[in-house]
């Protein structure tokens, strides 16, 4: 009767070993399956602002028709989510695009409506996406930011401004904020964006006579002025958060002309080199610091950890099982009267 306690005891301390060895592998293949790969997923709600900043942007002020240098200005960018839109696979996010100048004037709006993958972060064509006052717009590449874990190569971009997919090329490694960064760029156009018939006088375009070809262009036109485009040229680069795919710093480097018919830049109507506000930086630089973080405990360490620990918890559970059976053959010889049980 004395040897039946330290035999349930041993039993005990088996069967909890084997639960241990159990929860420590099954915890191994949640982190790195379910745990780590639903936060790859990006949110149906959204509600970011972030800006870009210049001390030095040139631009025409509408109103007087006049060109001013040196001026500071502020792009402000908000991404607002609709998820009534939305849904477990697509994600739909608005975005608004507001330059101005410190004393308040507005130089450049833009506003797009942009379904996309939650995985991939690849736009889809549905839900009533549209750009500016375009809802025919062709959007296709990356629509806000690169996909979770994405590898270092070049990769498909969409560009509101420019209203066409460009490709951002992989440029290297870096750092930002002390956060390693993986830097991508583009350049594209100049692009013609817009046709503006009757907007520029001549005089505004610094022509005393149009051009000849921009002269062609106006007849039937509006009496005085001279019709021209909108050409854009831009370079962007991103610094990426490579476990978010989060952009933590941009600059973008924008040129806008008018040109007449003859295929001539008349006017700069807005010319900047700007890049995401120091603030902004180092709250980015947190939010992919956090989820870089994440990502490495729950994909690369405790995995392997707990996958690990759990052969040696099966092992000792093996362990105390066979010394619980030695222990109950020695107590069987040791139990008083049972050699002359036997002998009888």
């Amino acid at each position: 009767m004395t040897s039946a306690r330290p035999v349930r005891a041993g039993q005990a301390a088996r069967t909890a070993l084997l639960a241990v060895a159990a929860f420590l592998f099954t915890m191994a293949v949640l982190l790195r399956t379910l745990v780590y790969g639903a936060a790859l997923v990006l949110p149906l709600e959204q509600h970011r602002t972030h800006r870009l900043t210049t001390g030095a942007a040139t631009f025409l002020d509408p109103a007087t028709m006049k060109v001013h240098r040196n001026v500071p200005a502020t792009a402000t960018i908000a991404l607002l989510g609709d998820p009534a839109a939305g849904d477990e696979r697509t994600a739909v996010w608005v975005e608004f695009a507001t330059v101005e100048t410190v004393f308040g004037q507005r130089i450049d709006y833009h506003e797009r409506r942009t379904a996309f993958d939650r995985r991939t972060g690849l736009i889809v064509d549905c839900c009533e996406s549209y750009v500016d006052d375009d809802p025919g717009a062709r959007q296709s590449g990356l629509a806000f930011r690169l996909p979770f874990a994405a590898a270092p190569r070049d990769h498909p971009y969409y560009d509101p401004v420019l209203r066409r997919r460009v490709t951002l090329r992989y440029d290297g490694e870096d750092s930002v904020a002390g956060l390693p960064v993986r830097r991508y760029t583009y350049t594209a156009g100049p692009v013609r964006v817009e046709e503006l018939p009757d907007v520029y006088t001549a005089e505004t375009l610094g022509l005393r006579k149009p051009a000849r070809g921009a002269r062609n262009a106006a007849r039937g036109g509006a009496a005085g002025f001279v019709p021209v485009a909108r050409y854009v040229r831009i370079t962007r680069t991103l610094w990426v958060e490579p476990e978010s795919g989060l952009p933590v710093r941009m600059r973008e480097q924008r040129r806008d002309t008018l040109r007449t018919a003859d295929q001539v830049d008349r006017l700069v109507t807005f010319e900047a080199d700007m890049a995401t506000d120091p603030a902004d930086v180092a709250a980015f630089a947190a939010e992919a610091r956090s989820f870089r973080a994440f990502a490495v405990l729950a994909r690369d360490v405790l995995p392997p950890v707990f996958g690990a620990a759990a052969p040696v918890a099966a092992l000792a559970a093996w362990w105390a099982g066979r010394r619980r059976g030695s222990a109950s053959a020695q107590d069987e010889q040791q139990v008083p009267g049972h050699d002359l049980a036997q002998a009888r």
